[in-house]
């Protein structure tokens, strides 16, 4: 799967605090994502947009992602988000309450006759939200309606409270499978919802965060400063996983010149369909290990 983008950690900040967006710029995050939706009343979403424009305008040439998360697009206030936002300046949008594809089509045809894409050298990637029933049943579709999203984000929050469901691992364990699957099946990064029962609890949010790389996802969504050193630990190899996966590949090619496709080595089953999972540790390692050095 490809992955162009590292998503360990999107720091999400309320877009009508000037404070906090500005210092959200300034943590060793990999994306900020200023929110313009459920963190802002209704009552200050005009100035929120305002707030969000003067950041992004502040933060050109930052090194981390910057995105923002507007309002639904079938709504009044998603409506004006669009029209206000000066898209030459941010890197991506936070797509929210996504429960079809027409969802997206209609809104690619908005940009486009908005013509956001001019001024800029790459188009807006999209990070979806799955985070009611109907959009977690949908995912596929969803995933594979536009070639302009890169990522699908599970929201358990609103997901859970729709279910009229408690918020645990055995509850999020069905919907955090299909979010991963959607998105794999789509060439797309799974991004899991924030850890938000005790958020100042870095070895709690440590295990929350475990469990969802464990199902495959890319990063997770955060927003308390504690979480951040546990997540980016946690969504980077290891050092013992970058040597194994070095040893599993050295084993496969040696394996293969013998005239072999799979083998034992060191103990260790050696097999065509566990390089590309090596693989991409490496490219990931690589990839994080770069994007560390720039910011």
């Amino acid at each position: 799967m490809p992955e162009p983008l590292i998503r360990r950690t999107m720091l999400i900040t309320p877009g009508n605090r000037e404070d906090r967006m500005a210092k959200a710029a300034n943590y060793p995050v990999d994306a900020v994502v200023f929110d313009l939706e459920d963190s802002v009343p209704p009552e200050q979403k005009s100035r929120a947009r305002d707030c969000v424009a003067a950041a992004l305008d502040a933060l050109s040439g930052n090194p981390r992602e910057i995105c923002v998360r507007i309002n639904a697009p079938d709504t009044a206030h998603g409506m004006a988000d669009l029209r206000t936002l000066p898209f030459d300046k941010l890197d991506s949008l936070m797509i929210p309450k996504v429960e079809s594809a027409a969802t997206l089509t209609g809104l690619e045809d908005q940009l486009r006759a908005m013509n956001v894409s001019m001024g800029r050298s790459r188009p807006i990637d999209w990070i979806v939200m799955l985070e009611t029933p109907r959009g977690i049943l949908n995912a596929l579709s969803i995933a594979d309606a536009s070639a302009r999203t890169s990522a699908l984000f599970f929201g358990s929050g609103d997901y859970t409270s729709a279910m009229g469901a408690v918020i645990n691992d055995c509850t999020l364990q069905y919907p955090r499978s299909v979010v991963a699957a959607a998105a794999a099946a789509c060439g797309l990064q799974a991004i899991d919802a924030a850890y938000f029962l005790q958020v100042k609890d870095a070895e709690a949010t440590r295990q929350d965060a475990l469990v969802a790389r464990q199902f495959g996802f890319a990063g997770k969504v955060i927003f308390h400063p504690n979480q951040i050193d546990v997540v980016n630990q946690v969504f980077s190899p290891t050092e013992a996983e970058i040597r194994s996966a070095e040893q599993l590949i050295a084993a496969y090619a040696a394996s293969q010149a013998t005239g072999l496709g799979t083998a034992v080595s060191d103990g260790m089953f050696v097999a065509v369909d566990l390089i590309a999972p090596a693989q991409r540790i490496l490219n990931r390692a690589a990839l994080i290990k770069t994007k560390d050095r720039a910011t």
